[in-house]
């Protein structure tokens, strides 16, 4: 089944599958497994979860139904398409940015960014959420009124130890 799209250009390449132990596979990471609702389109992606944030823009909140969605990075090239129904149909929120999602239940899986190294995966389509709290709100002056979220400090903003703001 060909989901390219003659004006989105191809989706991102699965790559090849890796083996869930052994040396490859401990060099990069965990394995961690994902799948949409109905189970049709399921994924593998390898290595530690990278800035998973939550996102409160109208693309979100439109596509999900919901405040926010939690997108948590992986390496692109560890993604592998697993599950029966193959790799998700593509849509363009953006002219550079690509989201998949089952057409069949209509599940939002993941989204990448055209010459991006990462693909973000919705959080809570991963069967292992570990290590997936997030660390930023994106947008967040766009999120309802009455969402209040209690996120650590932003990284980039702390002091470094030995000055003023460090007390």
């Amino acid at each position: 089944m060909s989901n390219t799209s003659p004006t989105l250009g191809a989706p991102p390449m699965a790559a090849r599958p890796l083996p869930a132990t052994g040396a490859a596979s401990d060099a990069l990471g965990p394995v961690r497994t994902g799948h949409c609702q109905c189970g049709r389109i399921s994924y593998q992606v390898t290595g530690l979860p990278d800035d998973p944030h939550l996102c409160s823009c109208i693309h979100e909140t439109r596509i999900s139904g919901g405040p926010a969605v939690l997108w948590v990075g992986f390496p692109l090239d560890t993604l592998i398409w697993t599950g029966p129904g193959g790799e998700p149909k593509w849509y363009a929120t953006y002219p550079t940015l690509h989201r998949g999602f089952c057409p069949d239940c209509g599940t939002h899986l993941v989204s990448v960014a055209d010459n991006s190294d990462m693909i973000m995966v919705t959080g809570f389509s991963l069967a292992d959420r570990s290590g997936t709290d997030p660390v930023g709100h994106s947008f967040r002056e766009e999120a309802v009124p009455w969402m209040t979220i209690a996120l650590g400090s932003d990284p980039s903003a702390r002091s470094l130890p030995g000055t003023d703001a460090d007390s």
